[in-house]
C-alpha cells in the first residue's frame, strides 16, 4: 500500500468504475445531495425510497474523496462512549443510540448484499486502554454495553500479549462489526439508484 502518493486506496485496488455524467444544464429536483462519497450515496437511497425527487452531485469521481480513503471499517462504538451518552442524557436513550449502530450493521450487510465484489464480512473489533489509568473506564463502558445486550468482552492486560500480541492495559472485543470497500459500494449503489431514475452526476 502506498502511503505517499497520494492516490487514495480503495480506488487504486478497484480501479476506475463506470463514470457518471457531467452537469451540463440545469436541473431542476426536490432534493439536491452535494457529494458523492458513501454518505451522500445513501441519503439518496433513502430519499429516493420516500419517494422524493433526489439528484445527487460531485465535483470530482464519484467516491474519489474520503470514501476512497476510509479504513473501510464498520463499527458500532461512537465518539461518546456509552457512559457517558447515559450522563448526558440519560441511560435509555444512550442504549437506543448505541444498540441503533450495532442494527445498522445487519442493515448495511442487507445493502451490500447484492454485490459480491464490495467485500463485505463481519469481523470482531479491538478498542485498546492507552493508560492504566483508562483501565476503571473500560470496565465500566463493558458492564454498560453487557447490561443492553451488547456482546463485548473485557480483556484484561495479561490476556492481551497471549491472543494478540499487544501489550495494553486493558480491551473491549467486541463481536459487532464489519468491513466493506466504500468505494465500490458506492458505486454499486448509485449505478442502481441512476438506472431507477436518480440523476447523479460527477465533475
Amino acid at each position: 500500500m502506498d502511503l505517499k502518493s497520494g492516490y487514495p486506496y480503495w480506488a487504486v485496488k478497484s480501479g476506475l468504475m463506470k463514470p457518471f455524467p457531467q452537469l451540463r444544464s440545469d436541473h431542476r429536483c426536490e432534493v439536491a445531495i452535494i457529494g458523492g462519497g458513501i454518505t451522500g450515496a445513501l441519503i439518496a437511497r433513502t430519499l429516493a425510497g420516500e419517494g422524493m425527487d433526489v439528484a445527487l452531485f460531485e465535483q470530482r469521481d464519484i467516491g474519489w474523496g474520503s470514501t476512497a480513503a476510509s479504513t473501510a471499517l464498520l463499527q458500532y462504538e461512537i465518539d461518546t462512549h456509552l457512559v457517558d451518552l447515559a450522563r448526558r442524557h440519560g441511560e435509555a436513550q444512550a442504549a437506543l443510540a448505541y444498540r441503533a449502530c450495532v442494527d445498522a450493521l445487519d442493515e448495511l450487510r442487507l445493502l451490500a448484499s447484492p454485490w459480491r465484489d464490495v467485500e463485505f464480512a463481519r469481523n470482531r473489533s479491538l478498542y485498546l486502554a492507552s493508560r492504566r489509568r483508562d483501565v476503571r473506564v473500560l470496565r465500566d463502558e463493558h458492564a454498560a454495553r453487557v447490561r443492553h445486550g451488547i456482546d463485548v468482552e473485557y480483556l484484561d492486560a495479561a490476556r492481551l500479549p497471549e491472543a494478540y500480541g499487544l501489550d495494553a492495559p486493558a480491551a473491549l472485543l467486541s463481536a459487532d462489526a464489519a468491513r466493506v470497500d466504500p468505494y465500490r459500494l458506492t458505486h454499486r449503489l448509485l449505478q442502481r439508484l441512476q438506472r431507477e431514475g436518480v440523476a447523479v452526476f460527477a465533475r
